[in-house]
C-alpha cells in the first residue's frame, strides 16, 4: 500500500453519488471495464463490459438455487445480468444511496430465473451473519474501502465453507517512488479508493481463504481508459464553472493514473473459502 487512505465509507458514497451516472455513460451501463479479447476484437464498450460481468461469473460456477452477495452492487447492472441467465439469488450492497435507489428501480422481469435485491451497507461492516452466502463476488469495490482487512475478513466470515469470493480490480505491481507516489496520493484522495501490491493474497490467506487462481487481465480492459477520461471531459464542458473543475481534475488525475503508470495491473481472483 502506498498511503493509508483517509476516506471513509461516507465519502465513498458521495463520490459515486455524484459520478455514477458519468461513469454509466461512458461504460455502456455498466460502472466497471470491459473485456475485449486482443486489438481485433470490435465489440462495443457495452459487449466489453457485459464481458466482464460474464467472466466474473463464470469464475463464480453459479449453481441453481444459491445466494450470492454482490459486494459493491453499483447501480445493479451487474446482478441484473448473472439474474437473468442464473436461477440464483444476489443481494447487493452499496454505500451509495443513489446507487442502491437506482438498483431497486431498475425493472426485472418475473420470468427471469433469478432474484436480486440491493441494500444500503458498508462491507467494513457487514450486516449478515455468518455462513449467509455460498458465493460473492467484488468488482473495484474493494480498493475503495479503508480499512481491506475488515472487509475481506467480513466476506470470508458470511460465505459458506466452499464458497466463492471473486474479485476484479485494479492493482500495483511494485510500490511507486517519488513524484509518482505523490501524484498517487492526490489519485487516491479524490477517487477515494488504495491499491493493494499482492492483489490481496495475504488478506485472503488470514482469512482463511485460499487463492485458485489468478489471472492478469490488464492488456484486454485498457480500451475502456479512453472512454472514461473521455467521459469525464465531456461532463466538463457540459457543467457550470465549479462543477466543470471537479470533473476536469477526474480526467486529469485520471489520464495519468490509466495511461502513464506502467505498475497499473487489473486482475480476476478467484478463492476459496476453507
Amino acid at each position: 500500500m502506498l498511503t493509508q487512505p483517509r476516506h471513509t465509507s461516507g465519502d465513498v458514497g458521495t463520490f459515486y453519488n455524484r459520478h455514477t451516472d458519468v461513469y454509466d455513460q461512458a461504460l455502456g451501463g455498466n460502472i466497471h471495464v470491459g473485456y475485449w479479447d486482443d486489438d481485433k476484437d470490435d465489440s462495443s464498450v457495452q459487449a466489453a463490459t457485459d464481458r466482464l460481468t460474464d467472466l466474473v461469473t463464470e469464475r463464480l460456477v453459479p449453481a441453481e438455487g444459491q445466494h450470492l452477495l454482490d459486494v459493491g452492487c453499483g447501480h445493479g447492472s451487474t446482478a441484473a445480468r448473472i439474474v437473468a441467465h442464473h436461477a440464483v439469488r444476489i443481494t447487493g450492497i452499496s454505500v451509495s444511496d443513489y446507487q442502491v435507489d437506482l438498483a431497486n428501480s431498475r425493472p426485472l422481469p418475473s420470468s427471469l430465473p433469478g432474484r436480486a435485491t440491493f441494500q444500503l451497507a458498508d462491507a467494513m461492516e457487514n450486516p449478515f451473519d455468518d455462513e449467509t452466502f455460498d458465493g460473492a463476488y467484488a468488482i473495484e469495490s474493494l480498493m475503495h474501502m479503508k480499512d481491506k482487512q475488515a472487509a475481506v475478513g467480513h466476506i470470508a466470515r458470511v460465505l459458506r465453507p466452499g464458497g466463492r469470493l471473486v474479485i476484479a480490480e485494479h492493482s500495483l505491481a511494485g510500490e511507486l517512488e517519488a513524484p509518482d507516489a505523490a501524484r498517487m496520493a492526490d489519485a487516491y484522495a479524490y477517487f477515494k479508493f488504495s491499491l493493494t501490491t499482492d492483489m490481496y493474497g495475504e488478506l485472503l490467506r488470514e482469512a482463511g481463504l485460499e487463492v485458485v487462481d489468478h489471472t492478469d487481465i490488464t492488456d484486454n480492459v485498457r480500451r475502456c481508459y479512453d472512454g472514461m477520461i473521455s467521459g469525464w471531459r465531456d461532463a466538463a464542458d457540459n457543467s457550470s464553472d465549479e462543477t466543470s473543475r471537479e470533473w476536469a481534475t477526474a480526467a486529469d488525475l485520471g489520464e495519468w493514473f490509466f495511461c502513464k503508470v506502467p505498475q497499473l495491473r487489473y486482475g480476476l481472483l478467484t478463492a476459496v473459502r476453507h
